[in-house]
């Protein structure tokens, strides 16, 4: 009679899930792209630190993929040696990938927030979430390329190798996770505060507010996370890391999606109005543009060139309120205010 425990695989869980949520991430960060780069370039910082993420991101994926396919969620013993080590060099590779695709979605959100105002105590808080956020970052890839040497003992098995006492990477692993939490966290709440004065309806509030505190998915999803810690050194290497590999990735779609969802707000209302689903009755009552168009914008002033590029973006939203340009309150955008002037002279003549 055998002793040894069944062959299992628990690699298809994080394959089949993290398959879907990277379509539809890649589907929502390929829309926000083409809808701000066409028909004018309106890309900025970070919009493309967005799609190197996603790029990084999709890598990650075939590296997991890879990594599952030469046995990662199986036992050691049913893995050949060969296999191990390809296993494990993928894994290095995602775990590489995560380390940077992650913190580019965290400064992609807050670079966007930069936009929302001008005031100082939001834009230090920003700037300090990102400083933040950089350090952590060299910091695990410091525990990545200098915990254990050589480095090739990452991934094959080497007599001589040195490594760190343990208790020092997860010290450093607990104190980093608590402060992305905050940060997660932190960036999912900031916009209610702006959101709360603007001059929109409430169902449209809501949805703005749903859209942008989508984050707040991944900080529970980081939290659990953090359940995981200890049991990635229990067990069989190649199967106990999937459970914590798996909420790993999960944050990192999630963080993209949630990054991308508030950018299609007003893509998405133009399309459909444009195949009749979205009623129009209600739209000539709309003070002023869309939030998302509002603040997509610059946030200086416009030379007349910038002037009329900023009025055609802004056309589809502009002239729901009639051919006849409405008399906009002040503290509106800059294009906004010129629109209004430019059609006063007709108006005289008539």
């Amino acid at each position: 009679m055998s002793l040894e425990p069944p062959d299992t695989n628990v690699a298809p869980k994080y394959v089949i899930s993290c398959a879907v949520l990277a379509a539809v991430a890649f589907g929502l960060c390929a829309a926000r792209i083409y809808t701000r780069a066409f028909p004018v370039s309106r890309l900025g910082i970070d919009d493309y630190l967005i799609g190197i993420a996603e790029i990084l991101s999709l890598a990650g994926y075939c590296a997991a993929a890879a990594a599952a396919g030469h046995g990662w969620g199986h036992l050691s013993i049913y893995v050949s040696a060969h296999n191990q080590m390809i296993a494990y060099k993928c894994l290095f590779i995602l775990q590489l990938l995560w380390i940077i695709a992650l913190p580019l979605v965290r400064i992609s959100i807050a670079l966007s927030l930069l936009r929302f105002s001008n005031a100082r105590s939001w834009r230090w808080t920003l700037w300090a979430l990102i400083s933040v956020q950089v350090v952590i970052t060299t910091g695990w890839l410091v525990v990545l390329f200098f915990s254990c040497r050589p480095l090739r003992s990452n991934w094959e098995t080497v007599a001589d190798v040195v490594c760190w006492d343990r208790k020092y990477t997860i010290v450093y692993g607990w104190v980093s996770a608590a402060l992305l939490v905050l940060i997660d966290l932190t960036l999912a709440l900031m916009p209610i505060k702006l959101i709360r004065t603007l001059n929109r309806p409430f169902r449209e509030k809501v949805l703005v507010s749903c859209l942008m505190m989508t984050g707040l998915l991944a900080t529970i999803i980081a939290c659990i996370k953090m359940t995981t810690f200890k049991i990635v050194d229990l067990g069989d290497p190649l199967q106990a890391t999937v459970e914590g590999s798996l909420w790993a990735k999960l944050e990192e779609l999630v963080g993209i999606i949630a990054a991308c969802l508030p950018c299609l707000k007003s893509p998405a209302e133009r399309l459909l109005r444009r195949l009749g689903i979205l009623s129009d009755r209600y739209l000539p009552n709309i003070p002023r543009p869309s939030f998302v168009v509002s603040f997509s914008g610059p946030m200086f002033p416009l030379t007349p060139v910038r002037e009329e590029m900023n009025r055609d973006i802004e056309a589809s939203d502009s002239n729901l309120v009639g051919s006849q340009a409405t008399r906009w309150k002040s503290g509106t955008s800059t294009s906004a205010r010129t629109l209004t002037a430019n059609t006063e002279p007709h108006e005289n003549k008539a």
